[in-house]
């Protein structure tokens, strides 16, 4: 039997329910028959989370399994930089040469600093890897923070036990079959994003700088925020694995429905091994994104 979409929202309203009150344990027995039908409808896996601003799960899709963060641990990545420098280990603010050896495949910011003879912060190189998700950019920030193991000290100190970072770029995204490497969940990565750009954001600095760097961002325009009502606030952080195994995007989403006040969400989408073009996965990732907004205006008039 077909279902109508009230009926999905309605189905989803009550998954909402029950997850609000089970808060963050009902991760992997959540799900939506929208996000089902997108997965079918691009093949191989669909993972999906949508969180609130407090970390609790509103919906979801696959949530508690593992997928390739790709270029999406860029996100946090800024963040560890930011309490490095708090914590006196780096100086984000000290001009350094980028070298040769440095350089990787995709790294738009950094080969212009190289082909002027200008030096680089690795505050301006974090902001890079966010916008413009270079690669060697990430590299050097991610070296000078203890390299993945230091990324991953991190996330676990910020209460993230999934989420684990072993390479760098580009052999993170390699994606091999059941190998747990540079892999998250949805609902690992949303409700880490919820730690480190939400809680807190209004008297801390580098939160809001993150949420900045993420609304900046240049590589999402066809993934969440085409899916999104106009007007909309959002800031993304994409990740993509070479030969279409992976298409990636979580975003912080502001909800604008006046007067409501805007209190953000976290939508966490990631695929892996979809058999549909690199074209019409973005734009079931859009769907995704509409759908999760259908389901936060519908709560909102409730």
């Amino acid at each position: 039997m077909m279902l109508d979409r009230r009926t999905l929202l309605l189905s989803s309203t009550l998954l909402l329910a029950s997850g609000c009150m089970a808060g963050r344990r009902q991760a992997s027995i959540m799900s939506n028959p929208e996000f089902e039908a997108i997965e079918r409808r691009i093949g191989g896996r669909l993972g999906v989370a949508l969180v609130n601003g407090e970390g609790n799960l509103i919906t979801s899709h696959r949530a508690a399994e593992r997928f390739a963060m790709c270029s999406t641990f860029k996100a946090p990545l800024a963040s560890a930089l930011f309490a490095a420098h708090e914590s006196g280990t780096v100086d984000m603010h000290a001009r350094f040469a980028v070298k040769s050896e440095d350089a990787v495949p995709y790294m738009p910011f950094v080969e212009q600093r190289m082909k002027d003879g200008q030096p680089v912060t690795l505050y301006e190189l974090a902001r890079a890897a966010i916008t413009l998700s270079d690669n060697a950019a990430a590299n050097l920030v991610l070296k000078a923070i203890g390299g993945p193991a230091g990324f991953t000290r991190f996330v676990r100190e910020h209460g993230d036990s999934v989420t684990r970072l072993d390479r760098m770029e580009p052999e993170l995204n390699e994606n091999a079959p059941g190998d747990p490497r540079d892999t998250t969940t949805p609902v690992a990565m949303a409700r880490l994003l919820q730690t480190l750009a939400i809680e807190g954001a209004s008297v801390d600095e580098g939160k809001r700088t993150l949420q900045t760097w993420l609304k900046e961002s240049e590589t999402g325009a066809s993934r969440i925020r085409a899916g999104l009502p106009k007007g909309w606030p959002v800031g993304d952080k994409t990740g993509t694995a070479p030969g279409g195994i992976a298409f990636n995007d979580v975003a912080i989403i502001w909800p604008s429905s006046e007067p409501t006040e805007k209190k953000p969400v976290i939508l966490a989408v990631y695929t892996d091994r979809p058999k549909a073009s690199a074209q019409k996965v973005d734009a079931a990732i859009a769907d995704v994104a509409r759908t999760a907004a259908g389901l936060i205006q519908s709560n909102q008039s409730g």
